[in-house]
């Protein structure tokens, strides 16, 4: 009889033991899943806010071309109150970005395209040289680089006076 309890036992410490593993492993196995999903939602959301090396559309939205002339307004300033709803898009050709800005002009029914320019500058790496290409009302034929600077101009300086409707200018 003291055998039989002795095996009886061990039977069931073996037993208790091997329960005890499986529950380990289903334990390991969840850890597992679990940061394979975790690891997968990273990834996905680094790739899905991935735009190359160089967010132009974000890098001319934040410039402030005229801080020289005492004017502290962005592009986004600017563009985002006086066309409706604006859509900002850009492009490259080689190492030189372009954002296009596109909608109609506010207290107008004419379309505008402003064409900006991101050039890497030629003797430092870490700056680029932003610069108005052109400006398209209508699908007319697009501006010069000097008529577009011109409108621009205008159109932060009416920004910086506060004027909320400047449509009448482009009638």
């Amino acid at each position: 009889m003291f055998g039989s309890k002795k095996i009886e036992n061990i039977e069931k410490e073996n037993a208790e033991f091997s329960n005890n593993i499986q529950k380990k492993k289903k334990s390991n196995k969840l850890k597992y899943v679990l940061y394979s999903i975790v690891a997968l939602v990273v990834v996905f959301i680094v790739i899905a806010n991935w735009e190359g090396s160089t967010n132009y559309v974000s890098t001319v939205e934040k410039h402030k071309p005229l801080t020289s002339q005492g004017m502290m307004l962005t592009y986004a300033d600017v563009l985002n109150k006086y066309i409706e709803s604006p859509k900002w898009e850009s492009s490259e050709s080689g190492d030189i970005g372009y954002v296009d800005i596109s909608g109609i002009i506010k207290g107008s029914n004419k379309k505008i395209d402003v064409k900006i320019k991101v050039a890497p500058m030629a003797n430092d790496s870490k700056h680029v040289s932003i610069r108005p290409e052109s400006i398209t009302l209508n699908s007319n034929s697009p501006s010069t680089q000097a008529a577009a600077e011109q409108i621009l101009l205008y159109m932060f300086s009416a920004c910086q006076r506060g004027e909320t409707d400047i449509g009448y200018y482009f009638n």
